[in-house]
């Protein structure tokens, strides 16, 4: 009968108005709630019977509470470091305990209230624990095996709850030294490694060489610079020392000096290039020997990689001292040692000291790091910066050095300047201060990004999703980036207990982003998302379901009427 289906609609209609007033009651209660979304009512009609031209069965109505998920709440700034609010698409993961197993379900949520519990895991108001990748120190993603690796869509295995007490004391090794001085370019060159006379009794001026044992007028001898063709001096009657000098210094790439110091007077012979070798032959007879060259074949002055100013047998023309650090924070002294080796041309050994804890004896022989040679333009600009094998050292490190007090081994990039400008070293004339004095080589700057030990002093996450640590030493390390989780249908997870949800079929599969990749939202420091829900619309609603209430109650007492007229019928 269409009366009592009257009013079973009607009854219909007061129980899903009292579910959209339980609705609203819900997010009213939760207005304050961090990262609370909303649920709205809607309605769908019930269907009984179809309706035909003569006949209509009253069905009622149905109540469906949709969840507002992914309706973005307002940021609002709040003084903690640790808290954290998405901008945007995901949700942060979450574990219910601090220490999950394998089978620990997986927790979805927007409230990033994050504060550190007793043994230092962040979690939030609710008790659930926030989880993301490990990182290196220069932010790289870390798997549970500790290795380097990238966001994985469905790796939740190396997620690791976020603990602010993984590190608590800091060193950080020395990376990177940057260089800025200006070199003297009126810095005399340094030459090759001279052969000298030894024969006695020779005045460099008046006494002729002809009239020497083993030489007479016509007798030559060659002279080989490097790889190089030989080059032919022939002793001319009455020939001095002087004369000789001047003739083997008119040679291409070959100097000779006199020393008049001593009674006897000897003759220099090297190469020009510090980074040649010199070769003496005699040719026709042997003047060489009746002068007393004992030494026919010399070694380069400068050869990078050899330690020649390591060892001693050089002096440098400047030093750049440094004090780096090392992965246990102690402190070693290093130098830049250059010097000049032509026009526009200067060598570098970079050394430190052997002693106990320092340096390695053994893998660095006399303290030498590193080696090479550096060019400049004709505008002081740096040219070229190579190492020990001629290749470019922009931006390659120096790996492999190692100390002897059980810290791990170094990798320190020498930062030079910028190929082409002046904003490292770079070589000009030597200038005056403002005294007048004369200033030959100038230091602008040494930096470099190591620090001794330091232990925490603060914490927080960063714009980039980072939860970074500061230490007493000014070093700033992230040891772990937040991961967020995306889904297909977020409106779709199903609700629970903490402000939290659970992944369904209907959601899809969750996918794990770094903050900002891929769709997932960025993550803001130092906020918190409000809940979404509009107290206006709720209030409006509160009125609207009130009287929709009101009305369904009049469908029951009319309907009750109209049954008991029925009933009097019969009497």
């Amino acid at each position: 009968m269409s009366l009592f289906g009257a009013m079973i609609s009607g009854v219909s209609g007061l129980n899903a108005q009292s579910q959209n007033l339980g609705v609203i009651s819900d997010n009213i209660a939760n207005l304050n709630t961090v990262g609370y979304k909303s649920t709205v009512g809607r309605f769908s009609t019930l269907v009984t019977q179809a309706a035909t031209n003569t006949n209509y069965t009253p069905g009622g109505v149905q109540f469906h509470p949709t969840a507002m998920i992914s309706k973005q709440g307002l940021l609002q700034a709040t003084s903690s470091t640790t808290a954290a609010a998405i901008s945007g698409d995901g949700f942060f993961v979450v574990r219910d305990t601090s220490n999950p197993g394998d089978d620990s379900e997986l927790f979805f949520t927007r409230a990033g209230d994050f504060k550190p519990d007793d043994d230092g895991y962040l979690k939030n108001t609710a008790g659930y624990y926030v989880q993301g990748w490990a990182t290196d120190r220069n932010g790289n993603l870390l798997d549970q095996t500790g290795a380097v690796t990238s966001s994985n869509s469905s790796a939740a295995g190396d997620l690791q709850i976020l603990d602010i007490n993984s590190i608590l004391t800091a060193a950080a090794s020395t990376t990177r030294i940057e260089f800025g001085a200006t070199l003297n370019l009126e810095e005399t060159a340094l030459t090759g490694t001279p052969t000298t006379s030894s024969t006695a009794g020779i005045d460099a001026s008046t006494t002729d060489l002809t009239t020497l044992a083993g030489i007479t007028a016509g007798d030559s001898f060659d002279i080989t610079v490097g790889t190089g063709a030989p080059q032919t001096i022939t002793i001319a009657a009455g020939e001095t020392l002087n004369s000789l000098a001047a003739k083997i210094t008119a040679l291409t790439g070959v100097t000779a000096t006199v020393d008049t110091t001593s009674t006897n007077h000897t003759l220099s012979i090297s190469s020009t290039d510090p980074e040649e070798t010199l070769t003496l032959a005699n040719n026709n007879n042997t003047p060489l020997t009746g002068l007393g060259f004992g030494t026919l074949t010399t070694t380069a002055a400068f050869t990078p990689g050899a330690g020649n100013i390591a060892s001693g047998a050089i002096t440098a023309n400047n030093s750049l001292p440094v004090t780096v650090y090392d992965s246990l924070g102690a402190a070693h002294k290093l130098n830049l040692q250059v010097v000049k080796l032509g026009q526009n041309k200067w060598g570098y050994e970079l050394t430190g000291s052997t002693a106990a804890g320092q340096l390695d004896a053994t893998t660095h022989p006399n303290g030498l790091v590193a080696s090479g040679t550096m060019t400049f333009n004709g505008d002081g600009g740096l040219k070229t910066f190579t190492d020990e094998n001629g290749i470019s050292r922009v931006d390659q490190p120096v790996t492999g050095i190692t100390w002897s007090n059980g810290a791990e081994p170094s990798s320190i990039t020498l930062d030079a300047g910028t190929i082409g400008k002046t904003d490292g070293i770079k070589q000009f004339a030597a200038g005056t201060d403002a005294n007048g004095n004369l200033i030959e080589y100038t230091t602008d700057f040494i930096n470099q990004d190591g620090a001794q030990a330091g232990t925490m002093v603060n914490y927080g996450f960063t714009e980039d999703g980072f939860l970074q640590i500061q230490f007493a030493n000014g070093v700033k390390r992230p040891v772990y980036k937040l991961a967020v989780a995306t889904f297909e249908a977020p409106d779709s997870l199903e609700n629970h207990t903490g402000n939290v949800y659970r992944q369904t079929r209907e959601s899809g599969d969750y996918l794990l982003r770094e903050p900002g990749t891929n769709g997932a939202g960025k993550v803001v420091a130092s906020a918190l998302e409000s809940s979404n829900v509009d107290l206006a619309e709720e209030f409006t609603n509160m009125i609207i379901t009130q009287r929709a209430y009101s009305a369904n109650t009049k469908t029951i007492t009319t309907t009750d009427d109209m049954l008991d007229e029925l009933i009097r019928v019969k009497r």
